[in-house]
């Protein structure tokens, strides 16, 4: 080996060791069944997932499928940020808030999200407004409680100097409770956004019939495991971009956080 290549190697340690794997991975893969690999064997090998993927990916129903899971994507997170910030930093700030709304959310936090579909369908008129209900539900305890662990952790010498300074209840949320909070807020929306993805597949499996959770257990139900396999790494590539770019307008809105 060069010493070019030792040098590429000692500075890229991790990026090659992760694509060492995941060449093997995928070897593995393609060759399970000839190989008897449990598990893998029974997974349709990389080959016919890619030639599923040409076919699927030229479709309008893929795409119409897509469309329809990011609309009740942005609809549920959406609800979930209006609603869930404003409480939880309510409940944080304020005892009476927090001793009345808090042995009710305990009291609904434990039931999975999924627990509520039949609830939802239901309970709502239309099945649209069931599955964003669920979305919602996914985020919203996430946010809730990562809102309400940021404010709560604010040291109080904070809050003591700047109302020995003349700082009203307005000045003190504005500079001190909501710069010190955004951080776990920003920490929530990325983890609900994920968790968001989960539901809104889980509901269009129960409650839709449309979206990318509804084509999933379609291509199961036709035997088309290849297909399956492209819609699950759609939902995936989907969750992780959407994770992503709320990571980056989080990190624009806490320069701070940077400069630890």
């Amino acid at each position: 080996m060069s010493a070019g290549i030792k040098k590429y190697v000692h500075r890229h340690f991790d990026l090659v060791v992760g694509a060492i794997t995941l060449i093997a991975f995928f070897l593995a893969w393609q060759f399970a069944r000839p190989l008897g690999i449990p598990g893998l064997s029974a997974v349709e090998p990389p080959t016919r997932v890619l030639s599923a993927s040409w076919d699927l990916l030229s479709s309008a129903t893929f795409w119409t499928a897509c469309y329809k899971s990011v609309l009740r994507i942005l609809a549920g997170f959406a609800l979930a940020q209006i609603i869930g910030v404003p409480i939880g930093l309510m409940m944080a700030t304020n005892r009476m808030a927090f001793h009345t709304i808090f042995p009710v959310t305990e009291i609904l936090r434990p039931i999975p999200p999924v627990a509520w579909i039949p609830v939802a369908i239901i309970f709502w008129p239309t099945r649209e407004m069931s599955t964003v209900f669920i979305v919602f539900l996914g985020a919203f305890w996430i946010v809730l409680l990562n809102t309400i662990g940021g404010a709560s952790t604010i040291d109080e010498s904070y809050r003591r100097a700047a109302l020995s300074l003349g700082s009203n209840r307005w000045h003190l949320f504005r500079y001190i409770v909501l710069p010190a909070t955004m951080p776990s807020i920003v920490t929530g929306m990325v983890v609900g956004m994920g968790i968001s993805w989960e539901m809104v597949v889980a509901a269009e499996m129960i409650a839709s019939d449309t979206g990318l959770g509804y084509l999933l257990w379609q291509s199961f139900e036709i035997n088309a495991g290849a297909q399956v396999i492209v819609c699950m790494l759609a939902i995936g590539i989907a969750g992780f971009v959407s994770s992503a770019l709320i990571g980056r307008v989080g990190r624009l809105l806490t320069p701070w956080q940077g400069r630890r």
